[in-house]
């Protein structure tokens, strides 16, 4: 299995594209980690929000559809986080990861992935993930946290 990282700061159940994501329990459990993380680096926690998980899952839903990890089959992240209203935002993404432990120690070891956990003024988060089980991948995953 192949896996891969991306990260920028600032029709889908054809093809037998399963869709899996995050609900207010999970995104609160995605939080919990996040928060740690960001806990043991001097910073404060995060809470889950359902907006970015919904931000989430679109960027999930594109890279499954297209089988590609990339910030931008969803449209701009800038684009796609403009109704958000937020003075910072940043987007991790990756892929080959079947839990999102695995994927979150993925993003701690990448230096980019890193700053964007660590975003000073972070205050939310969101995190989805679909299952396309045709593809190498098996699973897409995105993350969004702003101010």
């Amino acid at each position: 299995m192949r896996a891969v990282l991306l990260r920028l700061v600032t029709p889908l159940l054809a093809f037998g594209i399963v869709l899996v994501h995050a609900s207010a329990a999970l995104a609160a459990d995605y939080a919990g980690p996040i928060s740690a993380y960001r806990r043991a680096h001097g910073l404060p926690a995060v809470k889950g929000d359902a907006r970015l998980n919904a931000v989430a899952l679109t960027q999930a839903k594109a890279m499954a559809a297209s089988d590609k990890v990339s910030h931008f089959v969803a449209g701009s992240f800038v684009t796609r986080v403009a109704i958000l209203r937020k003075s910072r935002a940043a987007e991790n993404i990756g892929a080959g990861f079947l839990t999102f432990g695995e994927m979150l120690k993925q993003w701690e070891a990448s230096r980019g992935h890193r700053e964007n956990l660590l975003m000073l003024g972070a205050r939310r988060v969101g995190v989805a993930f679909v299952d396309n089980p045709k593809s190498p991948y098996r699973k897409f995953w995105a993350m969004v946290i702003t101010d």
